[in-house]
């Protein structure tokens, strides 16, 4: 009797050249993917960050429609040498929380204030309530976003967002920072009517990018205890994301925000992580991305210059 084995075809293997060229051919794809995911990914993060501009803005109007005028840039402290324990050191974004939903904060620090509790007016507060970063103070494009800590420990947490002061330095001589041709300076209290270049061509907020704290304190974007030197504010002295270097009293200068420390001609520019330029917030509440070639945007810091920026 005869037998018949079957057999058995077995499949052949990837040899080691197909594997690599499989290999090769993914890299290559992943490499054509990737920065479209991340030019996705930073599209989503500008938005976020322009939208963050928007309800400030908005809060600002709203806050200017129940008080007769908009919150004051810095209260009490000029800008210059760091002025003495007590004062109040409240700027204008802390004035906007009962206008962005934040009204349990707000109390807290009236509450600590109106007790003595506070440390420099408004600082050190029972809780730590300084520490809590408020949805709408970060950009999540600034990788240096979400500051809380400071050389010397807690000094609060630090925003992306400044108001504009005007169209040069806060002051040539110390202490100064008032009666600036911005929106928002030293005790400054400014109706929306006070804007005669229009509403529409006046800037009122813009992104800034923050500086971790190495081996000194950068007070750019603290929004608690000021120590007079302007770092919530800006100026369109200079264009949007200058290699100028902004000039604080208290800075530690990185490559994507250079600084000099000094306590006269101070200054800070508008600044961000989005690719050519920054959101800008204007004094009518919309928000627009500014490059940072732009004309007109000195012009566009004034509020009653009579000049017509061309920057939109």
């Amino acid at each position: 009797m005869n037998y018949r084995h079957s057999q058995k075809t077995v499949p052949a293997g990837f040899t080691l050249i197909e594997l690599l060229v499989v290999i090769a051919i993914i890299a290559v794809l992943i490499g054509l993917l990737l920065p479209a995911v991340q030019k996705v990914r930073e599209s989503a993060a500008r938005m976020k960050c322009a939208n963050n501009l928007k309800q400030l803005a908005l809060g600002t109007h709203n806050y200017q429609d129940s008080n007769g005028f908009f919150p004051p840039g810095i209260t009490s402290a000029l800008v210059g040498p760091d002025g003495a324990y007590g004062e109040d050191r409240r700027v204008w974004s802390l004035y906007l929380l009962p206008y962005i939903e934040q009204n349990a904060l707000w109390n807290v620090l009236e509450s600590a204030r109106a007790s003595g509790s506070s440390m420099n007016g408004t600082w050190f507060l029972p809780g730590d309530p300084q520490l809590v970063m408020v949805p709408g103070w970060q950009c999540p494009s600034d990788p240096n976003g979400g500051k809380r800590t400071t050389i010397s420990g807690n000094q609060g947490v630090h925003g992306n967002y400044a108001a504009l002061a005007g169209s040069t330095a806060y002051n040539t001589t110390t202490p100064g920072g008032t009666n600036m041709n911005g929106l928002f300076y030293t005790a400054s209290r400014l109706q929306i009517m006070n804007i005669t270049d229009g509403s529409s061509n006046t800037l009122m907020l813009s992104e800034i990018l923050l500086s971790p704290d190495v081996t000194s304190h950068d007070t750019r974007g603290r929004y608690w205890n000021q120590a007079r030197s302007g770092g919530v504010l800006f100026t369109t002295l200079n264009p949007p994301n200058s290699p100028t270097p902004d000039v604080i009293n208290h800075c530690q200068s990185i490559s994507t925000a250079p600084c000099t420390q000094s306590d006269n001609n101070q200054n800070s520019s508008a600044r961000s992580a989005h690719p050519g330029g920054v959101n800008v917030a204007l004094g009518d509440a919309s928000v627009r991305f500014v490059t940072n070639a732009a004309a007109g945007w000195q012009v566009a810091g004034t509020r009653s210059g009579g000049e017509v920026p061309g920057v939109w």
